[in-house]
């Protein structure tokens, strides 16, 4: 009896020691990410697909092909060691994606590959940033408070749980985040899926919105930084993000034709 009482123990402990994510880690298929060399959910975990794009990024770079975070690899990917399993908030952080652009890649199988071979060849690569966002022209006919009221309109309905409403904001097809451009379908699917995931969930605006023009003609790039808290029971996780969207106007509307968002370490 005493045998079976241990047994159930140790198991409540694994099973516990499961669902902390790894904040490591969690910047290890950030950056890996960021390179096109890793295509799966940034959640902390270390996977055999992590495990692959390690290897792939070591090789190339001329580093031991461990497929483990070593201190070179780390150093290389700018990634701040962490001692012990979890870090600060990490230690009520479930093995789950945090951010909507966190979820695995949705990029046609073609297109994943070939991004991927051309990262092998440079592992140092990642796409351009945008250019630092300033007040467009007047011919644009946007204004800061235009701006500004659209990006606090969409934090607000992303605090709730109505689903339309925060979809409403897009022009479909949408750039969308990591996964290529999509549709109604898809994004709403992802929408309720991450309403469900995080039921609680608060946005803040820092500091006043950027924007310019962006190449296209009727575009526009906005650029911000938010604070986010997100809870699902007794997890939760909190940090800022900078997101960048290019709209356009439809009509009386300005719409999201690409969002991006990237998390900003402390």
């Amino acid at each position: 009896m005493r045998k079976i009482f241990y047994r159930v123990c140790l198991v409540l402990v694994l099973s516990a020691a499961t669902v902390v994510a790894n904040e490591e880690v969690r910047q290890v298929q950030e950056e890996l990410r960021k390179r096109n060399l890793y295509f799966g959910d940034i959640n902390g975990q270390a996977t055999p697909d992590l495990a692959n794009a390690l290897k792939r990024y070591q090789e190339r770079k001329g580093f031991p092909a461990t497929g483990t975070i070593d201190d070179l690899t780390a150093t290389s990917l700018s990634v701040q060691r962490v001692k012990g399993a979890v870090a600060g908030p990490a230690a009520t952080l479930p093995d789950m994606p945090i951010l909507r652009s966190d979820r695995a890649s949705q990029l046609p199988d073609a297109l994943r590959i070939a991004l991927q071979k051309e990262a092998e060849e440079n592992p140092d690569a990642m796409p351009s940033p945008p250019p630092p966002a300033e007040q467009p022209g007047v011919s644009q006919d946007l204004t800061p408070q235009r701006v500004t009221q659209l990006v606090q309109d969409y934090l607000r309905d992303a605090q709730t749980s109505d689903i339309p409403a925060q979809t409403r904001y897009f022009a479909y097809p949408v750039e969308y985040f990591n996964h290529g451009r999509q549709e109604t379908s898809f994004v709403t699917k992802d929408v309720q899926d991450y309403v469900k995931r995080w039921p609680e969930r608060n946005y803040t605006l820092l500091q006043p919105v950027n924007f310019v023009a962006a190449e296209r003609e009727g575009e526009t790039i906005v650029e911000f930084l938010i604070g986010y808290q997100v809870r699902r029971g007794k997890y939760q996780a909190t940090g800022k993000t900078k997101n960048n969207w290019i709209i356009r106007p439809e009509g009386e509307e300005l719409k999201i034709v690409a969002i991006q968002e990237q998390r900003v370490r402390e």
